[in-house]
């Protein structure tokens, strides 16, 4: 286990790259910092006017896709921009084959944009009454897309950005968010307050749900087999679930204050943890 001071204030993203050996993180004031996941050295940093980071993604082929007024295409090794596009992004996702990204997109407006990377152009848009989007995911395979607003949580087509599945829920007004597909695109699961709703794809319907007696879910990642969720927590705690059974298998406590981001390194041996001290903790998982 690792843990770094790798910021001096909140961090709420967390993204490894494809081949693991680089952390980018992204919080309050900071669009993006890349750190040897290894060493915990600085690579490169870029602030950002916003108290919030929220969204991070690598492309496959390596490029560092952050929020800095829009969604800025950045080079993993210098951090250069390669392209900034979006009007003015609360959170975004990108497609498995990092071409498109899914923004949510004119601030607090209740509006997705869908956005062709190559060329930064808009392709389409669907206007919803989720509340403000705090989070947005793609399925593995690319055809669907997730959102979870502080009103509702939707599911819809990538294509046609047609409404799936739409349902209320009051406990997202509280901030609290966590939102992601299994590996394999058959569930997701997103949360609300104390409660991780998981939800079978195939039926857009809910098949489980998991409640805490502490704080908030505030972010959740599989491993890459599946068989495993972690989720992290306010009061500073992260838990591994069985994704079979929905038991907490082990919790996990480092004691660098609340938690706010989780992510798990793309060939699932090791994850990594943030929060609102700045700290990074990165350890093996045990799979």
């Amino acid at each position: 286990m690792l843990v770094w001071k790798a910021y001096s204030r909140m961090i709420d993203a967390l993204a490894f790259a494809p081949d693991g050996r680089t952390l980018a993180l992204a919080g309050c004031y900071l669009a993006c910092r890349t750190i040897d996941a290894t060493t915990g050295q600085r690579l490169w940093t870029q602030e950002s006017a916003s108290a919030f980071g929220l969204s991070l993604a690598f492309a496959p082929i390596g490029d560092v896709l952050c929020r800095a007024g829009g969604v800025s295409v950045r080079g993993a090794a210098d951090g250069v921009e390669r392209l900034n596009t979006g009007r003015w992004c609360q959170s975004f996702a990108l497609a498995p084959d990092g071409r498109t990204a899914f923004v949510a997109d004119g601030g607090y407006e209740d509006l997705l944009r869908r956005y062709d990377l190559t060329t930064g152009a808009p392709t389409g848009e669907v206007e919803l009454e989720s509340g403000a989007i705090n989070r947005v995911a793609v399925a593995p395979d690319g055809k669907l897309v997730a959102l979870v607003g502080c009103k509702r949580f939707y599911l819809l087509t990538v294509d046609t950005l047609e409404v799936v599945a739409s349902i209320p829920e009051r406990a997202l007004s509280s901030g609290a968010f966590a939102l992601a597909f299994t590996p394999d695109g058959n569930s997701l699961v997103y949360t609300a307050g104390r409660t991780l709703f998981v939800w079978d794809v195939a039926t857009a319907c809910e098949s489980n749900r998991v409640s805490l007696e502490s704080k908030y879910f505030m972010d959740a990642a599989f491993t890459s087999d599946g068989r495993r969720l972690i989720t992290v927590s306010k009061e500073g705690t992260a838990r591994v679930w069985d994704t079979a059974t929905w038991e907490c298998e082990r919790s996990f406590a480092w004691n660098v204050g609340p938690l706010r981001a989780v992510a798990v390194a793309p060939d699932g041996t090791r994850a990594a943890v943030a929060g609102d001290a700045g700290r990074v903790v990165v350890w093996d998982l045990e799979l």
